[in-house]
């Protein structure tokens, strides 16, 4: 029975067209898992969006294929949920995977901290919460915050902060470029009567490719190989001792290069040396606090809590981004060049700012005070040139002192929020003052046009693909299923 069961040709038939079924699928199986491999490695993906939003600029590319060192690239959060809370996460979930297909050296891992929470506590030393990124090569590290993938954009109307456009693309690859440079720059914080907190800027330093160490300027010089101090809001004031320190360190030997960054504080006391010291450099510290009568301009309700403006554009192109400065002090300029010196008002308060006098009573009438665009920060430069620039063209060297209106700018929730860019002009600051190229900048990515566009080849290619080959296929399996059928 059964070897008549098996001589039967529509059982032959039949079982050779299950064979070929299964083999088929078997193979489009294996294809689809070969597929799958090679897309996760390189990068066979086409991105017909406008803009290409899902993938690398060419600037990118071109770097990544420089990097000689192994990068480890972790993202705390599975792949699935990064992706999930809106369409520039699941974009910069996209163009991070990007980043391996382009260099083998730069390896990715999506970090579940529930499943493995030893992770977080092997770099504890870092402030990372969920979605956060951790670029990481040898002994170095840089935290890239999930609001750092994005330009923000904050209604005043409603106080709704919502996504501008997306900058994945750079801040990854500024982090690499940071993690992978040999040279790391060194800064100092003073502590010289003061009892700001500045263990946030330090920690954002740290997390920025910055070597960060504390100086006693009462007891040590500032260390030489430092390429920056930063000295913030003392109570009382500087000797002459100190003040020569600081003198000596901006001097360099004569060599400049150095760079002094000092907050200012309106509660301050009269700090007659420290201040004779900085007008020395063309900046004039006033006995006032700056109060914004502009309610556009002012952040939770307090005229005290000021919206400043961008004037020097080069050192954070994002104009549009919101920076605080609360509870500044009122500075300006006295000159503009003096002496080798030059000063430059970087950031700018509203021209609806008034000084408020810090001795006035309880009867005095705001109406009075002066109003003014006031400077929130600036910078003097002195040049020394490096022999005859004019006849060698060689750079200048330069030292400089710099001036922020606020102390407070530098507060931990200032620093590493959502709203605010603080920490990410401070740091682009630093950079520019010392002259470290290492900011990466392409074009911002928006998703408020995903249209999907096609050159006429793609057209071509894909109406050949569904009309021509693929039905030309079927027809060749079918006639050979067919012919086979036929003559047995």
């Amino acid at each position: 029975m059964l070897s008549k069961i098996l001589r039967n040709r529509r059982f032959r038939m039949g079982s050779f067209a299950t064979v070929l079924t299964v083999i088929f699928i078997a193979v489009l199986i294996v294809l689809n898992m070969i597929v799958s491999a090679i897309s996760e490695r390189y990068p066979i993906q086409l991105d017909l969006t406008t803009g290409k939003i899902y993938g690398l600029s060419d600037e990118t590319i071109d770097y990544l294929k420089t990097v000689e060192k192994d990068v480890n690239i972790y993202v705390l959060a599975t792949e699935d949920s990064f992706g999930s809370p809106n369409d520039y996460y699941l974009q910069a979930c996209e163009t991070i995977k990007k980043f391996p297909q382009y260099n083998s050296k730069i390896k990715l891992q999506f970090i579940d901290l529930a499943k493995d929470p030893s992770f977080e506590s092997q770099y504890s030393s870092y402030s990372m919460g969920t979605r956060d990124i951790l670029v990481e090569c040898g002994d170095k590290a840089q935290v890239v915050k999930t609001s750092d993938l994005f330009n923000l954009e904050n209604d005043s109307s409603t106080g709704y902060t919502y996504i501008r456009s997306s900058r994945t693309d750079e801040a990854i690859t500024s982090a690499i470029m940071n993690v992978t440079s040999d040279y790391t720059p060194k800064v100092t914080i003073l502590s010289a009567h003061s009892s700001f907190d500045a263990s946030a800027f330090s920690t954002l330093l740290s997390q920025n490719n910055f070597e960060v160490v504390t100086q006693d300027l009462l007891l040590e010089d500032i260390d030489p190989e430092a390429e920056a101090a930063i000295l913030f809001a003392p109570s009382e004031d500087l000797d002459e001792e100190q003040l020569k320190k600081l003198d000596a360190f901006l001097d360099n030997d004569g060599q400049k290069g150095k760079t002094l960054l000092y907050f200012a504080a309106a509660n301050q006391p009269a700090l007659p040396n420290l201040e004779a010291f900085l007008s020395e450099w063309g900046i004039v510290m006033e006995d006032a606090t700056i109060y914004e009568t502009d309610y556009r301009r002012i952040y939770n309700y307090s005229p005290y809590y000021s919206i400043v403006d961008f004037v020097n554009t080069e050192i954070y192109e994002d104009t549009s981004a919101y920076l605080l400065m609360p509870n500044a002090r009122v500075i300006d300029t006295a000159y503009t060049e003096r002496d080798g010196r030059t000063t430059e008002v970087l950031l700018k308060f509203g021209s609806t700012a008034k000084a408020l006098p810090n001795n006035a009573g309880e009867d005095y009438d705001i109406e009075d005070a002066e109003t003014y665009a006031f400077p929130a920060l600036i910078k003097s430069t002195m040049q020394k040139s490096a022999g005859d620039a004019n006849a060698t063209g060689e750079a200048l060297l330069e030292s400089h002192v710099v001036v922020s209106s606020s102390a407070m700018s530098c507060e931990s929730s200032l620093l590493s929020g959502n709203t605010f860019v603080n920490g990410k002009y401070y740091i682009s600051l630093l950079n520019s003052l010392i002259g470290r190229e290492s900011e990466f900048s392409v074009t911002a990515k928006t998703l408020d046009d995903t249209t999907l566009v096609m050159t006429n080849f793609q057209i071509l290619s894909v109406g050949a693909t569904f009309v021509i080959v693929i039905p030309l296929a079927l027809l060749v399996v079918g006639v050979v299923v067919w012919l086979r059928r036929r003559h047995k």
